[in-house]
């Protein structure tokens, strides 16, 4: 039997396999969007949103793209690797993850420093990063008990002891 894609029919399927991926499919659906951190992850987008809006102009240019692509990346790249079940993928995703994290965190300062940006803002955002990091760090635990994979990284960046 080939499995090429081109050749996979999804009407080919039984209804009792139709339903059963479907199942699975809304299993690891619901697992993500109930993942704390992926909850905390869209959270931290509206809130930097509602941050570069209240932006005065001069912000906005310094601030605003760099504030948004970091914030709008979180939970895309969240829900990739939570619902990968591979640890690859996980530590691929939680590598970018963790930059743009950072960098929304780091931001804080500079926003709290450099910009008239809503001070109560900035301060929650500082909070839910915060937060955000703790709970990151408990998803790497998590996913560090996935099970070994038989391919490795081909770049030799994520390399499993």
């Amino acid at each position: 039997m080939n499995f090429d894609d081109d050749d996979f029919d999804f009407d080919d399927l039984s209804e009792e396999e139709k339903r059963e991926i479907e199942n699975e499919m809304q299993e690891k659906e619901n697992k993500t969007k109930n993942h704390p951190l992926f909850k905390k992850a869209k959270d931290i987008c509206s809130l930097v949103m509602a941050i570069v809006e209240s932006l005065p102009e001069e912000g906005k240019d310094m601030y605003e793209s760099t504030l948004l692509e970091s914030a709008y990346i979180l939970a895309p790249k969240l829900a990739g690797a939570i619902g990968s079940e591979s640890w690859l993928i996980c530590m691929s995703n939680a590598a970018l993850i963790r930059y743009h994290g950072d960098y929304l965190l780091s931001s804080t300062s500079g926003l709290k420093y450099f910009t008239n940006a809503e001070k109560d803002y900035v301060a929650l955002m500082r909070k839910e990063m915060l937060e955000f990091q703790q709970l990151f760090k408990e998803w790497v635990i998590e996913f560090n008990k996935l099970e070994r994979e038989e391919y490795e990284d081909e770049w030799g960046l994520f390399l499993r002891q």
